[in-house]
């Protein structure tokens, strides 16, 4: 009898773990996946084991070494995935730049979440960063932006204060530039940029001229307005002033090796924990004090549309549970990670952890991940011909007209604003038009009938007002 017990309870541990429903995440190692999503992971399991769910995550991580679909990056290789409908992975971490890239590829999660769920996230940048043709395609698993570390040794050395605009920073820089020099510090950095031929090149752009607009409440500036032409000059002219021409040029790594050896004053850098705790930080100065900017960065997690139907509800389970406001507590505010949730800086048992109060005063912007559906070569060329502005010998209006060259669609108008080239083409389209119709009164002239008698007088009409049309159809 207990011999026969024990059969059936194999038995049914045997079934029971053929159930187990396995969801597959993929995730790109330089996403942050060994550092965060691990442990995410590893609790989702374990609270699947203690509430009998039935459902294992399973996490791939993906890098230049390892990867063997596509060689060339990660984006490649879910581009792959994607056009071959592979239901291979069912979730899918990927930068929030490629939210029209991997969109059409990405479940609605409006349709599947519950409104509570989505509400907590679309509070913060969620609307900003995860949207797609007014779908909701994934949401922010962190918050990557950009901020001001200082030295508050040379400040104090010198006794200044935190610029709070850009002039600020013009004047405290030059001041202490020329004092450093005078003790011949020659590697005394004042400000970095970081307006390198890299993507954190079109942020810092984007970011500065976001810090040109009226008021905290203004969307960013449209692109032919005067906002954005002081943005560019004040942007030369701290380079010019700080005498930056190599240094405004420079990656990440040099700053990364400046806030090591602290030989500096401002830097420009990404909101990075470690940083953070062993640094003086403040936010970016703006065209006026209170107006600031920083790009947001950051993954997103999305559900694709090929993943198996049949797990569907084991991976909307899986997604809640990762996007859950317990996980972003546990593993991004509570460790001095930007978390996407804006509440999570109300809490008591955060704000004791963290400065919320700081978090909370970001002005965020996404980069212009919309304009283009392809992403990179928009951004590349916008970033080159602001670059003909600042290293070259463009002026400002030339390079933002190009810039707003890139998408704008081109026709036509009376109104002479732009170009005088409508009404010109307008006129000469009526004088042409009016000589064509004018030519038929040739066809009721007696000593002219002659040379029209091989067409009735019906069909030259029908003709020539035939020839008006198509010539109209061209001129539109």
């Amino acid at each position: 009898m207990k011999l026969f017990l024990i059969v059936i309870y194999i038995l049914f541990i045997t079934i029971e773990i053929g159930k187990t429903v396995t969801i597959n995440i993929i995730a790109f190692t330089q996403n942050g996946g060994n550092l965060l999503y691990s442990p995410m992971v590893n609790d989702f399991n374990k609270y699947s084991i203690d509430n009998n769910l039935n459902i294992k995550l399973k996490l791939n991580l993906f890098s230049e070494l390892n990867s063997t679909i596509i060689t060339t990056d990660y984006e490649s290789t879910l581009d792959s995935l994607f056009q071959r409908k592979s239901n291979k992975y069912d979730l899918i971490f990927f930068d929030n730049i490629y939210i029209k890239r991997f969109g059409p590829y990405l479940l609605n999660l409006k349709n599947v979440l519950p409104k509570d769920h989505i509400d907590m996230y679309m509070e913060g940048v969620a609307k900003q960063t995860c949207m797609y043709n007014d779908k909701l395609v994934g949401l922010p698993m962190t918050i990557d932006c950009t901020l001001l570390y200082y030295n508050q040794e040379y400040l104090d050395k010198y006794n200044k204060e935190l610029p709070k605009t850009w002039d600020d920073l013009i004047e405290t820089g030059q001041y202490i530039l020329n004092e450093e020099k005078k003790l011949n510090n020659t590697d005394f950095v004042p400000y970095n940029g970081l307006f390198s031929e890299l993507e954190i090149g079109i942020c810092s752009i984007y970011e500065f001229i976001y810090s040109f607009r009226n008021s905290v409440e203004s969307s960013f500036p449209n692109i032919r307005s005067q906002e954005a032409v002081n943005a560019l000059e004040k942007m030369k002219e701290i380079k010019e002033k700080l005498n930056l021409d190599t240094i405004y040029k420079q990656d990440e790594g040099f700053t990364i090796s400046k806030i090591f050896d602290k030989n500096y004053l401002f830097l420009k850098f990404w909101i990075i924990p470690y940083f953070v705790q062993v640094s003086r930080i403040t936010y970016l100065p703006g065209v006026k004090e209170g107006i600031s900017g920083s790009t947001i960065g950051g993954h997103n997690l999305g559900i694709s549309i090929y993943s198996d139907p049949k797990h569907r509800n084991a991976t909307i389970e899986a997604l809640k549970f990762l996007t859950s406001k317990n996980m972003q507590r546990k593993y991004i505010a509570l460790n001095d990670y930007f978390s996407p949730i804006p509440s999570l800086y109300e809490e008591d048992e955060v704000c004791s952890v963290v400065n919320c109060t700081f978090y909370k005063g970001f002005q965020l912007i996404a980069r212009p991940i919309l304009q283009s559906n392809d992403y990179i070569t928009y951004s590349t060329r916008f970033k080159n011909y602001i670059y003909d502005f600042l290293y070259r010998n463009k002026t400002s209006y030339e390079v933002l007209k190009n810039i707003d060259d890139i998408t704008r669609y081109y026709y036509l108008s009376l109104n002479n604003e732009d170009t005088v080239m409508g009404l010109i083409l307008f006129i000469s389209a009526i004088i042409i038009i009016i000589f064509m119709l004018g030519s038929l009164l040739f066809i009721f002239i007696n000593k002219f009938k002659i040379y029209f008698s091989f067409l009735s007088n019906d069909f030259w009409i029908i003709y020539i007002i035939g020839l008006v049309l198509i010539y109209r159809f061209y001129i539109n």
